[in-house]
């Protein structure tokens, strides 16, 4: 991974701090499955890994749910270079957002 625009160099000196302050222990969760456990986690702020610690006569079973909302993001975040978080045209002109 690397910043596009910028030297190989000066993305990994850019980025390496931010991957080592994300990954410090105290932002990290494990969870110890058991039988009939149900883990739902927010996907756009959560990195997630899951590590194969099941044999292989046991089943993962992993669904995706999204949950549509009306209103997710600031206005500053839907109003972004993010179109598919924006509201619809009439939408946002009902709201009062131009």
């Amino acid at each position: 991974m690397r910043i596009n625009d910028v030297s190989e160099q000066e993305s990994e000196q850019l980025l390496q701090p931010l991957f080592a302050h994300q990954l410090q222990p105290k932002y990290r969760f494990v969870h110890h499955w058991a039988e009939g456990d149900v883990l739902m986690w927010e996907n756009i702020g959560t990195l997630h890994n899951a590590v194969a610690d099941y044999r292989e006569n046991e089943h993962r079973l992993v669904k995706r749910c999204q949950v549509m909302a009306d209103f997710v993001f600031s206005e500053e975040f839907r109003l972004s270079s993010r179109p598919d978080y924006s509201l619809p045209k009439s939408e946002a002109l009902e709201s009062g957002i131009s």
